[in-house]
This record gives C-alpha cells, sequence and structure tokens, in this order.
C-alpha cells in the first residue's frame, strides 16, 4: 500500500490530535514543591551553607543536600556566575 505524502502527513496529524487533545490539561505541568526545591538552591548561594538546606531560611529535610547542590550549579550557570 503506497500513500503519497499529503495523506501521510494528514493521517499522522490526525492519530496525534486523536492521542493528545483529549488528555490536554489533565497533567500539572510542574509539580507543587519545586518551587521549594528553586528556593532551597536560591538559600544555599544566599548563605553560602552546602551542607544543609533551609526553606524561609528553617532546616528543610524531604530531599538530601547534593540535590540542592546540584541546582544551585545550575542557577550559578544561567546567571552566568
Amino acid at each position: 500500500m503506497q500513500l503519497n505524502k499529503t495523506t501521510t502527513i494528514l493521517l499522522i496529524a490526525g492519530l496525534a490530535a486523536l492521542f493528545f487533545i483529549p488528555f490536554l490539561g489533565r497533567v500539572h505541568l510542574f509539580d507543587w514543591d519545586e518551587i521549594n526545591f528553586a528556593e532551597a538552591s536560591r538559600e544555599m548561594i544566599k548563605t553560602h551553607d552546602y551542607t544543609r538546606v533551609y526553606i524561609d531560611f528553617k532546616p528543610f529535610w524531604e530531599k538530601p543536600p547534593m540535590f540542592f547542590l546540584d541546582a544551585k550549579h545550575g542557577h550559578e550557570d544561567f546567571r552566568g556566575q
């Protein structure tokens, strides 16, 4: 079975719409706690304390410090420091 280019493109677009459009908006774009992770990384930079994790300058024990240290390096890379 040989399909021409236009038919193939329309078939792919139709299948993509069939699987994509019904589920649009059902999944959140970000997790609710991602802002906490960004804040903890920012506070690491501000306090220069890379062994303890703080959110609102209070201890935060949900994730290990290495997770936030990696995020801190990302912040510094994009800020140009």
